[in-house]
């Protein structure tokens, strides 16, 4: 963003300190009001100035400086309305392991106060080097111990506690009817990601509920999953379409190893990312705006541990899916 502007309307600019109401800034400089408000318009518009009275809102605030990093993207006018609707959107977390608790955690330390976390396991020491566990929480349900650490960052912060394992299609959509979430977060690797992500689809598909798919990771890969939004953006079977033309590609020729019981890594460092991205997408779908769309439409992505790379794959609405989604354009 550029302007050229004449001396007198730069002097009026270097002079908002505010500390003087502007007419009186113009005044010493000679000045014109009206095309110095104007310009202000457009500056307040782009999220380049602010009143002195929503700033010393904004500082006399706890989360001022989640509200700062707002204000890049929403004028001074729609500031705090786009926070409120962060701070009272519901999200329900199916699945508290390493990528849930992380993912629950950024999204209260963010503001979120309406929390649904969905898990039947208890904390075992092999879930403290990927996790927020402790080892006192070692024997307690996951949902208790995610709880606690959300109690511990805001005392306002409610959580509504499910300590049971989701085994299919059914009992999730007695769960999430209850909970009546606004935005839901799949993190639950059992019975297996793409299980429960068609459960969560099934559900969302018919009451328009947006949905994170958080990825995981395996191996040297965080895989960094798609967001849904219903009739807008391609849902998972969309892309499963999509994928599975990749994979035909790919692996032309390729026999594929099957291996039970694999005892794959782990490291927190890979959790901490694909938990990150989810819970920016959940702040993206809170706000509802345009002025800050969700990243992963459209698309789903990996971060490659040994490159420090990142890549996507596009997936666009299918029309053989059957679930109206509109084209969006990244």
């Amino acid at each position: 963003m550029r302007f050229r502007l004449r001396s007198e309307i730069a002097d009026v600019i270097r002079g908002l300190d505010g500390s003087q109401r502007l007419e009186e800034i113009c005044e010493v400089h000679g000045a014109s009001v009206s095309q110095v408000s104007h310009l202000m318009e457009v500056l307040h518009e782009r999220c380049a100035v602010e009143p002195r009275a929503v700033r010393d809102t904004i500082d006399a605030t706890e989360h001022y400086r989640v509200l700062n990093f707002l204000g890049d993207y929403f004028p001074a006018a729609e500031l705090f309305a786009a926070f409120e609707r962060l701070r009272s959107t519901r999200v329900a977390i199916l699945g508290c392991g390493a990528v849930g608790s992380w993912t629950a955690v950024q999204l209260a330390h963010s503001g979120l106060e309406n929390f649904t976390v969905i898990d039947g396991d208890q904390v075992e020491e092999s879930n403290l080097n990927r996790s927020i566990f402790l080892h006192e929480d070692i024997g307690q349900p996951k949902v208790k111990a995610i709880s606690s650490a959300l109690h511990r960052i805001s005392q306002r912060v409610r959580v509504r506690r499910v300590k049971e394992n989701v085994c299919d299609a059914d009992g999730l959509r007695a769960l999430l009817s209850e909970a009546r979430p606004d935005v839901i977060v799949n993190c639950a690797d059992e019975p297996s990601v793409d299980l429960t992500s068609e459960w969560i689809n099934e559900y969302c598909q018919d009451r328009r509920v947006p949905y994170v798919i958080a990825g995981g990771y395996n191996l040297h890969l965080s895989l960094i999953g798609m967001t849904v939004s219903p009739g807008v953006s391609a849902c998972i079977n969309c892309s499963r379409i999509t994928l599975d033309e990749l994979e035909d590609e790919s692996l032309q020729g390729v026999r594929r190893l099957w291996r039970p019981k694999r005892n794959l890594g782990s490291l927190s460092p890979l959790t901490g990312i694909t938990s990150s991205l989810a819970a920016s997408e959940v702040l993206r779908l809170a706000v509802k705006s345009d002025r800050l769309r969700p990243a992963m439409w459209n698309r789903r992505g990996e971060f490659n541990f040994l490159t420090n790379e990142l890549s996507f794959v596009d997936l666009a609405p299918r029309p053989e899916c059957g679930c109206t989604a509109e084209s969006i354009r990244s």
